[in-house]
């Protein structure tokens, strides 16, 4: 698995390693594999989605889908439909329903994934939580970061991923569209439920590819993720 960035959002590829987060956690107290992923791409899309689980949830029988991994920046999300920062813990909603031991890296309407220091791992790593916070359920997915990213995998359940309709579920179905036809179809279908700011946004990124091949627009997606340019500039 590996992250994709927003192309809604401008990049941040700075932060301070002793920066605080939420109550007495900071930056230097996140696990190493975290470190590694977001020093790639600073928060983004996954990959692959679900997570396994041995748990049933609304999203299926054996995973939870979990479509962002939020990075770290010092900046607010101009958008309800930008991925968030872990350094900005009260910018999340359910932020009061999450344990002071755990460091939210993921929500989507009302449901959170979170580092859970309340349980270290044998490495010194918290573990990773999953609270369906409408259901009261909470679930441990893995006793550390870097057994957690082993267990994202892609099964074929359709896009956007069903139980849920949410900015983050169809902009993963969107940058894993096939053709400028399959994202149009996307826009027009969830367009009325997300609202006309979102679906300008990425009608207006779009014109930029407008006489350019489907490829292209893919080989910029995957380039944003890697590097510090505009979108618009590939």
């Amino acid at each position: 698995m590996h992250l994709i960035a927003s192309p809604l959002q401008k990049q941040f590829y700075t932060y301070l390693p002793k920066s605080p987060i939420y109550k007495r956690y900071s930056v230097a107290d996140l696990p190493i594999s975290y470190h590694n992923l977001v020093n790639q791409q600073n928060g983004g899309y996954t990959s692959h989605s679900y997570v396994a689980s041995k748990r049933p949830s609304r999203d299926a029988l054996t995973a939870v889908y979990i479509p962002y991994i939020a990075g770290m920046y010092e900046q607010k999300p101009g958008a309800d439909y930008h991925i968030p920062s872990i350094t900005r813990q009260k910018d999340f909603v359910h932020r009061p329903n999450i344990p002071d031991t755990g460091i939210i890296f993921y929500e989507d309407h009302d449901r959170v994934a979170y580092f859970d220091f309340s349980q270290v791992s044998d490495k010194g790593e918290p573990a990773v939580a999953y609270m369906d916070v409408g259901l009261g359920q909470v679930s441990i997915l893995a006793p550390d970061f870097a057994s957690f990213l082993d267990l994202f995998e892609h099964r074929f359940l359709g896009l956007p991923a069903p139980t849920l309709v949410s900015y983050h579920r169809v902009n993963v179905a969107i940058l894993q569209a096939n053709s400028f036809q399959e994202i149009a179809d996307l826009l027009a279908d969830y367009g009325p439920l997300l609202g006309q700011k979102w679906q300008n946004d990425w009608q207006d990124l779009l014109a930029h590819f407008d006489t350019k091949p489907f490829d292209q627009f893919q080989a910029a997606l995957n380039t944003y993720s890697q590097g510090h340019k505009s979108i618009l500039s590939l």
